[in-house]
């Protein structure tokens, strides 16, 4: 199958009807080695980071240039935040919500600074890392609508938020942490993922090694497939 080649990918993640108007979707966008995830529902098009060697432009003005845009940025790697300053070409109706606390250089700043704040609160719940000595683990942690999206936190820091998310157990859709890196996806994470059913990495093996074999194979263990962009390019999911 072509690298770019496009998979649709059914889930069932409540009993709710799809509208065909407006079906609730998520993405994966195959951005190289980065993370782009963006959810669509009928309030607009959710960004969780925008990073990584390629953008889908095209594939996103159709999606949500008409709709409202939200970014949120887990932490400030390249990788994770890269293409936030182009965004506002493509997708005039974008604000960010409230940056990542830690300390950033002033070229990261001005470029993601420059993004109208958005208004009210966010839908999903977040955790925040405190005293964290890496920029992987200041990373922050998103859970919403059975997606996880962990960021770059490394294992030693997910043992540290996994006792503070409540419902873990109804999480049917991993983002492999740091890209499917070795260093992060602990047991002690996946052993509390009792319903998960796919994890997915948005990475480049062929250049980074990611997602990590030895990853790959303790999420298997657990009887849960790994999918890379990479070889699925853009995931979609309903």
């Amino acid at each position: 199958m072509p690298a770019r080649a496009l998979v649709f990918v059914l889930i069932i993640l409540t009993s709710k009807p799809i509208e065909n108007e407006t079906p609730d979707r998520w993405i994966i966008w195959n951005v190289g080695q980065g993370q782009w995830v963006t959810h669509i529902n009928h309030q607009g098009c959710w960004h969780f980071d925008m990073g990584g060697e390629r953008a889908p432009w095209s594939k996103l003005m159709n999606l949500c240039r008409s709709r409202a845009n939200f970014l949120f940025l887990s932490h400030w790697d390249w990788d994770h935040i890269g293409f936030s300053a182009r965004a506002t070409f493509f997708l005039p109706n974008l604000c960010r919500w409230p940056l990542p606390k830690e300390t950033s250089n002033k070229k990261k700043s001005k470029m993601v600074g420059r993004l109208p704040e958005c208004s009210g609160q966010t839908p999903f719940f977040i955790w925040s890392p405190e005293n964290a000595k890496t920029a992987n683990d200041l990373s922050r942690v998103v859970l919403w609508n059975g997606f996880l999206i962990p960021g770059d936190s490394s294992q030693a820091i997910e043992k540290t938020w996994v006792g503070d998310f409540s419902d873990l157990d109804r999480v049917r859709v991993l983002i492999l942490g740091h890209h499917g890196s070795r260093t992060s996806t602990s047991h002690a994470l996946l052993s509390q993922l009792t319903r998960l059913k796919m994890a997915f990495a948005s990475a480049r093996r062929r250049r980074y090694g990611h997602p990590h074999r030895e990853t790959e194979k303790k999420v298997r263990r657990y009887g849960v497939p790994v999918l890379s962009t990479e070889d699925w390019g853009h995931i979609h999911i309903w």
